[in-house]
């Protein structure tokens, strides 16, 4: 018995099958009348055809020429590959479209050329595709860009879950580059995990946080560039380097360097002129005395250092800091519903501070809902300790000035009272 399936008798009514993978990895970025060209040479030779590449511009309405451009082109990217009859005439050949299956696996594979001794880096892909979490995360990036993802992305992708990227955290920068960064090329997307993962960012959470504090930092950027007739736009790497020692080495306050800027209304160089102020101020706090940015700001106590009153603050810190991870500890472990409480209440607060960031009404009321659960969190939390026997504030930093909370330095700026009151601490 036989198995027979009838095809058309006419060679035009039956079907020329393109892989799915030109489709998607090599239609999108092609010249229109290049996939013409390929297109229709495909569908010429899976019946053997015998056509000059003359009869094929044509046959298509296009220019000789960019039939040429077009094998070229394909050949460059290993679809097609051009076979001289005769070697020394260079202007005839024959088109050979090459299997892309073998070009599937190796997209699929980090280094195809260099294959790991427990299997390839495609290897490695295809095994992680069995995990369910995987498998969502690329469906949800295409979700996210429209489309499917091209081969040479997913080997990005692969790349970076063999680097430990979790899929969490993949997925929340693509949706970070889509909504801040308007751009989800995968090679961008990548970069921006391995940065992050050099800061010490592993996971979505880490991400969100680092985020947060990034979007923070050029808000500073961009308050200290206005305070100098700048515009942000125009910021260097160089000017970021000097803010940053500013706000992180010397601990100065937002609030006084804008001060410090105030002071150099009408000055030729503004920045030169700010920056010798607050040089001249940290000089100054470091040496032993507590000098003022703009006549009065005020500065932050700083730790180390010879100064030994700067060294009393950084203890009592320290002290408090420990007795309250102390105190938090023993609570954990007498109090598990503390702890997970505790937990909880930090998540929402994450999700309240993502809320605030999307700026949008549903942004808004979602924050207010947030707001609501936290508290009613941090009642339970209080009601837990309270019938446990201990403080609502127990595991709380306990500093020995609430005032200035140990620094020497009050919010509003100036001395706290609390430093001329350290007479035996000179």
């Amino acid at each position: 018995m036989s198995y027979i399936i009838e095809s058309p008798s006419n060679y035009y009514l039956n079907d020329t099958q393109v892989p799915n993978w030109f489709i998607a990895e090599y239609l999108p970025g092609a010249p229109g009348d290049y996939v013409k060209v390929y297109l229709y040479a495909f569908m010429r030779a899976a019946r053997r055809d015998v056509a000059s590449n003359e009869s094929l511009a044509r046959a298509l309405g296009v220019a000789l020429e960019d039939v040429l451009a077009a094998w070229t082109y394909f050949e460059g990217r290993g679809l097609v590959r051009k076979h001289y009859p005769d070697a020394s005439d260079a202007t005839h050949y024959d088109v050979i479209f090459t299997d892309m299956k073998p070009r599937f696996g190796a997209a699929c594979s980090a280094d195809a050329a260099e294959p790991e001794s427990e299997g390839g880096s495609g290897e490695k892909l295809r095994s992680a595709l069995d995990d369910e979490e995987v498998r969502d995360m690329f469906r949800d990036i295409e979700r996210l860009l429209g489309g499917a993802l091209a081969g040479a992305d997913i080997a990005r992708l692969g790349s970076l879950l063999d680097e430990g990227a979790s899929p969490a955290l993949i997925l929340f920068a693509y949706r970070y580059c889509a909504e801040r960064r308007r751009n989800t090329r995968a090679a961008y997307v990548a970069e921006v995990v391995r940065r992050w993962s050099e800061a010490g960012v592993r996971t979505a959470e880490d991400a969100e946080a680092h985020v947060l504090g990034a979007d923070v930092r050029m808000d500073q950027y961009r308050q200290i560039m206005k305070a100098l007739g700048l515009h942000i736009s125009s910021i260097t790497d160089a000017e970021k380097q000097v803010f940053d020692r500013w706000l992180d080495e010397f601990a100065f306050t937002t609030d006084e360097i804008l001060a410090a800027a105030g002071k150099a209304a009408g000055k030729r160089n503004k920045f030169d002129y700010v920056k010798k102020i607050l040089e001249s101020d940290y000089e100054a706090m470091t040496s032993g005395g507590l000098a003022s940015v703009a006549g009065g700001s005020g500065g932050v106590a700083r730790k180390g250092g010879a100064n030994p009153r700067e060294k009393y603050y950084a203890d009592a810190r320290a002290h408090a800091e420990a007795e309250a991870e102390s105190h938090r500890r023993e609570v954990y472990g007498r109090l598990p519903e503390v702890e997970r409480l505790d937990k909880d209440i930090a998540r929402l607060n994450r999700e309240s501070v993502s809320a605030i960031m999307s700026r949008s009404d549903g942004g808004r009321s979602e924050s207010a809902r947030l707001a609501a659960e936290i508290e009613k969190k941090l009642a339970a939390k209080a009601e837990a300790m309270t019938r446990a026997g201990y403080a609502a504030d127990y595991m709380e930093i306990k500093y020995r000035c609430p005032i200035c909370r140990d620094t020497g330095i009050k919010d509003g700026g100036g001395a706290c009272g609390c430093f001329g009151n350290l007479q035996t601490v000179d």
